[in-house]
């Protein structure tokens, strides 16, 4: 049976939840110019690549932001970057738990489509410096404790009576001495559904073709 991850709200279990399987990435094998097995080096043991994040296990009471990578780059071999998805977490975001026949609940970090655009433009602009300079100074970093996020998912297309659930959080990453009550700013974490998240979602679809595309002012538009 594959590994499952079970996301739900921290009020109610039951009120909001949702099965899906757990994220992996790509069973593949890095060799070093010797032909020497590297695998274990560059990728932790779920298959995304290991970058600046604090990989020792520790207790969810010590978990902190500072766990989390801040330039997205291999700390053995510094040509290597991982950003959005493809980069290992150090752990999850929320209090492990298990289920009554013993298996983990282990929610997953969300790497959406803005917090990755935020680390893509990070990685990119670390590695136009270094091709310029020749130096690694790493100025620019994205550290998801400190980043927040917003989804739109649309949930019925209609001109009058679309609907579209909007969902933000801040930050991406409980920071629990920043917020030691929720984790995040409450404030800024919300979740609605209506028409104008309709309107907005097929806005934004439009947006991101402009700017994939390459049209005129594309750079003005945010990730």
């Amino acid at each position: 049976m594959a590994d499952i991850t079970w996301i739900s709200n921290e009020y109610e279990v039951g009120d909001f939840c949702m099965l899906i399987p757990g994220f992996a990435g790509q069973p593949i094998k890095a060799f070093d110019k010797n032909g020497e097995d590297i695998t274990s080096t560059v990728f932790a043991t779920n298959g995304f690549m290991k970058v600046d994040a604090d990989y020792n296990p520790k207790p969810f009471e010590e978990w902190s932001i500072k766990d989390w990578p801040q330039t997205y780059q291999n700390p053995t071999y510094g040509n290597m970057y991982a950003t959005g998805i493809a980069f290992a977490p150090p752990h999850s975001i929320s209090k492990p738990m298990k289920s009554a026949n013993g298996r983990a609940i282990s929610p997953a970090p969300p790497r959406t489509g803005m917090p990755s655009g935020v680390i893509g433009k990070i990685v990119a602009e670390n590695i136009a410096e270094r091709i310029k300079s020749g130096k690694f100074e790493r100025k620019h970093t994205a550290n998801m404790g400190r980043m927040g996020a917003a989804c739109i998912v649309s949930a019925g297309y209609n001109m009058t009576k679309g609907l579209g659930a909007t969902i933000t959080v801040s930050p991406v990453v409980p920071d629990w001495e920043k917020y030691p009550d929720w984790g995040r700013n409450i404030k800024s974490t919300v979740g609605e559904i209506g028409l104008a998240g309709h309107w907005i979602k097929l806005f934004l679809h439009y947006m991101f073709l402009h700017k994939a595309k390459g049209y005129p002012f594309w750079w003005l538009l945010p990730e």
